[in-house]
């Protein structure tokens, strides 16, 4: 038995995803794909237009064999901790032998050779970085000119960004059992906000979702040529009950949530400096909605994502102590399975007797199986998906599952 894993938001499932597995399959001759996806907020730090239980039911009805949640709290980190936490996930299945990844180049040579040397630091490329970030540029583009690499460059796009976190995750880990496996991006850029060809990217089919209606019908096609089949039916069918969120619909949450903070010299809020916490107050008055203070904090030393990823902490009560603690747990102390194929009942027996963490699915037995500190990481998770689900209702949502009563998806 074969096996290769993913790791993904899908948000949403797309034709460009849809391709992906069907290349992995081919190129490795896997049995199964497994895929390590974000819950309801993500690593750009905002909410998924769409919750975690019907992107994993797009992902299997499109060739995925099981789908689990990758812990929130690394699904809103950096690049570099959200490849880590992704890798770890999938290898603790026990089940893992290649690891594929989609990226802007095909060179993967290169991208290994630059993973390599971000996973070891040698001494100068310290010094190199220290003295880039000195002259006040953000972290990425200091990280770009330290390399001093021949293909630095290729660190300038998103994909090949997380292709080279996932290599540099694999060496820095010792996770040599694993291939990697690397499927150049087909169609238009991860950032085109307009569908040029017919692998359009999530962004640009995201837009047309929301931008028309929030409910999605036959009479209203414009993102159907762009999604697989299986996936527009599931979407047409979810919002016909539940609405697409948009990332402006936590802005009265997040107010309150820093607003109630403000009053502290010190907020307890992972990755945020107190010079970024005191520009956060000294603005507050000035707060709109979530996307305009985003754009009102951004300096040139912090990039616009981080600062909404910061936010998005603030929001989810995320400490820089609970990243201690998630890396103290060796990252994913536990496996919550979203989905899985029926035909895919052979692996997940295998995993139920290799993984080397527990194996979740059932939220009420999470307790029995888990750690005191692995429990309060699950605790997170349950966190975010009990507030995404307060936004669905918010906007209008009722006869919404709770985590408690949520079934695990299932398909033929």
């Amino acid at each position: 038995m074969k096996t290769v894993g993913i790791i993904a938001e899908y948000n949403p499932f797309h034709k460009g995803h849809e391709y992906q597995i069907a290349q992995l399959k081919e190129k490795t001759g896997a049995d199964y794909v497994m895929i390590a996806m974000s819950g309801d907020f993500l690593q750009r730090g905002v909410p998924s237009i769409m919750n975690k239980y019907a992107r994993a039911k797009m992902a299997l009805a499109a060739g995925a064999d099981i789908v689990f949640e990758l812990p929130a709290l690394w699904a809103v980190s950096s690049a570099e901790l959200f490849g880590q936490a992704g890798v770890k996930l999938l290898a603790h299945t026990g089940c893992l032998d290649y690891l594929g990844f989609g990226a802007e180049s095909d060179d993967l040579s290169a991208l290994k050779e630059i993973a390599k040397i971000l996973a070891t630091e040698p001494e100068d490329y310290q010094t190199r970085l220290k003295e880039t970030l000195k002259a006040g540029l953000s972290f990425p583009k200091a990280r770009s000119l330290a390399l001093s690499h021949p293909r630095a460059d290729l660190l300038d796009t998103p994909n090949n960004i997380l292709a080279m976190e996932y290599l540099k995750a694999l060496e820095k880990f010792s996770i040599s059992s694993v291939t990697p496996v690397l499927i150049p991006r087909k169609g238009d850029a991860y950032h085109e906000t307009e569908a040029n060809s017919e692998f359009a990217s999530a962004t640009a089919i995201r837009k047309m979702l929301l931008e028309p209606s929030e409910t999605l019908t036959q009479e209203d096609p414009s993102a159907k040529k762009y999604l697989p089949a299986s996936s527009f039916s599931i979407i047409e069918e979810y919002t016909k009950k539940y609405p697409l969120i948009r990332e402006e619909d936590i802005s009265s949450m997040l107010f309150y949530a820093l607003f109630s903070r403000a009053q502290n010299e010190k907020a307890d809020i992972a990755d945020c400096s107190p010079e970024l916490w005191n520009r956060i107050c000294k603005n507050l008055l000035h707060y709109e909605d979530f996307p305009q203070f985003c754009q009102l904090l951004k300096s040139k030393e912090l990039t616009h994502t981080r600062i909404c990823r910061v936010l998005l902490h603030a929001l989810l009560r995320f400490t820089d102590q609970d990243y201690t603690l998630g890396k103290e747990q060796d990252h994913v102390p536990y496996l919550r399975v979203l989905g899985f194929r029926k035909s895919a009942e052979p692996l997940l027996s295998a995993i139920k007797k290799e993984a080397s963490v527990p194996l979740i699915t059932k939220v009420a037995d999470a307790s029995k199986y888990l750690s005191s500190d692995a429990y309060s990481l699950f605790e997170k998770d349950l966190f975010a998906s009990h507030l995404y689900r307060q936004l669905q209702i918010s906007k209008g949502a009722k006869d919404l599952p709770n985590e408690y009563t949520q079934r695990i998806i299932i398909i033929p």
